[in-house]
C-alpha cells in the first residue's frame, strides 16, 4: 500500500531493477535517482509525480526524505 500522500516530499532512489528498465525514462520524465521533490499527483497504481509533474514512477522507488 502507498504511504506517501500529496504535500510529502520524496527522494527517488530507485532499485537496479527499476533503473535497468527505466533508464531511458529519466530523461523523459524529468527526475533522475537522487533528485527530491514535493508529491503533487498520486496516479493509478500508485505511480508519484513530483513537483511540476516530473516522474510517474511506482511508489516503491521513492524514500521519505
Amino acid at each position: 500500500m502507498n504511504p506517501y500522500k500529496i504535500g510529502d516530499v520524496v527522494r527517488f532512489e530507485p532499485d537496479e531493477r527499476a533503473i535497468g528498465w527505466s533508464w531511458a525514462s529519466f530523461d523523459t520524465a524529468r527526475l533522475h535517482p537522487g533528485e527530491t521533490g514535493l508529491v503533487t499527483r498520486i496516479g493509478e497504481n500508485g505511480f508519484l509525480y513530483l513537483d511540476d509533474e516530473r516522474g510517474g514512477f511506482h511508489w516503491e522507488c521513492f524514500r521519505s526524505t
